[in-house]
């Protein structure tokens, strides 16, 4: 099979490698669609000599066609369409049972020390098979492995209603889905996003305003909500100036949830959010037993999850395609197959 490896230095290379034999418990996936993620990009931005001797498959949004069974393998049949979590767990540790497979002591996330999704081929554990209607594309299903799932994990701890303003702190990939979520919940939905084509597809998604965070995007909030600021927040950029944003933009009593990883400074004080009392909530990826109310929602709201990708590239065509994606001036990238 094709895969994809980083070289260093934003370099990507496509390689043969052997086709993964499934053993017991696990399946074979061939890969129909998988998605290009912001947290690639940490590794594709990596040195040539960080990435010596490495040559794991990069890539964790995986989506296709069962392709192979492994002895034991009975609830799944070759040919079925599925969503493939992205974490792969003991699958007996308290956390496991209770669908959090990212806090397994012993997790292996794909991409990371196991190859991933960015092959003709993906092994994984028949129990990270999640279904896909056929009513949804298999890129929505890449999606819904990773930004889309974290973007829903995230925006539901919000508890948005029609009654709310959100401000959204960034648009890449997941900051999309979310407004496409955020909206679909009722909300009014404010972005604050640097990059203009991202700015410009949230409004094509619903956002009722997007802000360039060249201006004061917190006084731009407060302006579009009578000066009280927004119900709720929603920070993604992983920057000290999304983060702090995020805070400074609500109205007393407001909520927020972080997802973007990237700052590493500690950049908010207790005197920004005491006296106003408000919540702030830390959100990683999706729960694997969230998929389902996830997938319910897209169906029963119709969530063009399809919407937010603006560039689609077959595999033979990574280095270009990472080219772009670290660009920032795409929506989200997606690899298929036919």
């Amino acid at each position: 099979m094709r895969g994809v490896i980083f070289l260093g230095d934003r370099q990507a290379q496509v390689r043969d490698y052997p086709d993964p034999q499934p053993g017991p418990g696990e399946v074979t996936v061939q890969l129909k669609a998988a998605g290009l993620c912001g947290s690639d990009l940490h590794l594709y931005r990596q040195t040539v000599s960080e990435r010596a001797g490495n040559a794991t498959i990069p890539g964790h949004e995986p989506c296709g066609v069962v392709a192979a069974l492994g002895p034991g393998v009975t609830h799944i049949q070759i040919g079925d369409r599925v969503s493939i979590y992205h974490y792969r767990g003991c699958g007996h540790c308290r956390h496991c049972l209770a669908g959090d497979l990212m806090w397994c002591p012993e997790r292996r996330g794909y991409g990371g020390p196991i190859h991933g999704a960015n092959a003709d081929y993906i092994l994984t554990d028949a129990r990270n098979c999640c279904p896909l209607p056929g009513e949804l594309s298999f890129g929505a299903g890449a999606m819904m492995a990773c930004n889309a799932g974290t973007a829903f994990s995230s925006i539901t701890k919000l508890k948005l209603s029609g009654a709310d303003t959100v401000a959204i702190f960034g648009q890449g990939p997941v900051g999309l889905a979310a407004t496409l979520f955020a909206r679909a919940m009722g909300a009014r939905v404010v972005v604050v996003e640097p990059v203009a084509l991202r700015r410009d597809l949230a409004l094509s998604l619903g956002a009722a305003a997007a802000i360039d965070p060249a201006q004061d995007a917190v006084a731009a909030i407060r302006e579009l909500t009578h000066g009280e600021g927004a119900d709720a927040s929603f920070e993604t950029s992983g920057s000290a100036a999304g983060q702090n944003g995020a805070v400074d933009a609500l109205r007393l009593g407001g909520r927020a949830v972080f997802v973007g990883l990237g700052a590493q400074d500690k950049t908010l004080n207790p005197s920004q959010f005491i006296g106003r009392q408000l919540t702030l909530m830390g959100s990683f990826v999706l729960p694997i037993h969230l998929y389902w109310d996830m997938m319910k929602f897209v169906l029963d709201h119709r969530v063009p999850l399809d919407a937010i990708v603006t560039h689609r590239f077959s595999i033979e065509r990574a280095p270009e395609a990472f080219a772009l994606f670290d660009s920032g001036q795409t929506g989200k990238v997606l690899f298929e197959w036919s």
